[in-house]
Order: structure tokens, then C-alpha cells, then sequence
């Protein structure tokens, strides 16, 4: 599955190249504050410190929900997905589902997962996973500040890159997680995929797969 994860890796900085680019060129001609300061607020970003900080917090949540009788009834169950859903603009927390998905037809060139396949479970269903700092930095800022842009379109070109950036580094989140064996608690069904998405908004993507 490597090759796998190069591919969504590469797709992922692709996606995060072309949201920077857009900024790039409305700057060349924008002299708006507001949009001008978020892009800097993006790139002061401590990109080592975030996965520290979702590492250790997605250990916590796992023994303290995951793991947990009382929060998951059947702790048994086998799966074969996390699904993990944030807030969009306005918030940066992640929360997880335990996924049946149909991968029976899966290509690696597919980085987008069908709802359709998706059988939603109840041994981890709506449980706190971790919070993205890029994310929650971009939530905790913006509130207030959206009249400020020249044009809504901007305000979602700012959220773009933050979400682009925030997705390079929860796969390298899981890239972690998965050397330290943190999911092999769970009762997983191997290829297992993990994929993210902001709510209400479309397909999940696909964002990391253990082999």
C-alpha cells in the first residue's frame, strides 16, 4: 500500500500547490488586509508541532471513548474504515465513525470515496477523534473577520488552503499512527482505510490505507 499512500500524498500536495497559487495571484492585486493576513497566518504554521499534538490526542480519545464500554458496545466488531467528519470554517475538531466499506472495486487512482458504499456502524459513531490546530487556528481567527475580505470567494479560497494543508497533515498523522500501531487495538479488516470530510459536503477522501 505504499504506493497507494504516494499517490494520495502527491494528490494531496497537488490540491494544497494549486489553493496557494489561486491566494498567490488575488494578492498580486488585492491590497486587503484581512486576506492578506490569514495567508501569513497559514504559513507560520508549525506543521511538526500539529502532529504532536493530534498524535497524542488521538491516543487519549481512543482509550478514553474508543476503547470504552460505556461510549462503544461492541468494541469486537470488525471494520474496515474510519471515517473521520470536522466542521468545515467554523471547526477544526475531527470525529469518527467506524465504516463497513465496499472496496471491492476500489482503483488507486480514485482518491474520493462513494457514500454508497459507506454502511455506517455503531461501535464508533460520532466519537471524539482529534482536534487539526490548522484547522481550529483558522476557525478561532475567522469569526468576525469574514466582512472584512473583498469577496466571500476569497474567505473560501483561505479555507481551501487551510483544509489542503490540514489533510497533508493528518496523513502524516496516520502515517504515524500506523508505525506505532496505534489502531491495532481495534478489531481491523485489512486493506483498512482512513478517510476524512468536512460535513454535509460530498465524497470523503481518501487519506491513508494500512496494508
Amino acid at each position: 500500500m505504499e504506493k497507494t499512500n504516494n499517490l494520495i500524498l502527491d494528490n494531496l500536495l497537488e490540491i494544497e500547490k494549486r489553493a496557494k497559487e489561486i491566494i498567490l495571484r488575488d494578492l498580486e492585486d488585492s491590497q486587503n488586509e484581512a486576506y492578506n493576513s490569514f495567508y501569513n497566518l497559514w504559513k507560520n504554521q508549525n506543521r511538526e508541532e500539529h502532529e504532536n499534538v493530534m498524535i497524542e490526542e488521538l491516543k487519549i480519545n481512543m482509550e478514553k471513548y474508543w476503547l470504552a464500554q460505556k461510549y462503544n458496545s461492541a468494541i469486537d466488531k470488525s471494520f474496515n474504515m474510519i471515517y473521520f467528519e470536522h466542521g468545515g470554517l467554523y471547526g477544526g475538531e475531527l470525529e469518527a465513525f467506524a465504516i463497513d466499506f465496499d472496496d471491492s472495486d476500489r482503483k488507486l487512482s480514485e482518491f474520493e470515496i462513494d457514500d454508497d458504499h459507506m454502511e455506517y456502524l455503531d461501535n464508533i459513531s460520532c466519537l471524539p477523534a482529534f482536534v487539526s490546530p490548522t484547522l481550529y487556528h483558522l476557525t478561532e481567527n475567522i469569526q468576525g473577520e469574514e466582512d472584512n475580505f473583498d469577496d466571500f470567494l476569497d474567505v473560501n479560497n483561505i479555507y481551501e488552503l487551510f483544509e489542503a494543508t490540514a489533510l497533508i497533515e493528518i496523513n502524516k498523522l496516520f502515517k504515524r499512527a500506523n508505525e506505532e500501531n496505534v489502531f491495532e487495538r481495534l478489531n481491523l479488516k485489512k486493506p483498512f482505510y482512513l478517510a476524512v470530510a468536512e460535513h454535509d459536503t460530498g465524497a470523503p477522501k481518501l487519506i491513508y490505507v494500512i496494508e
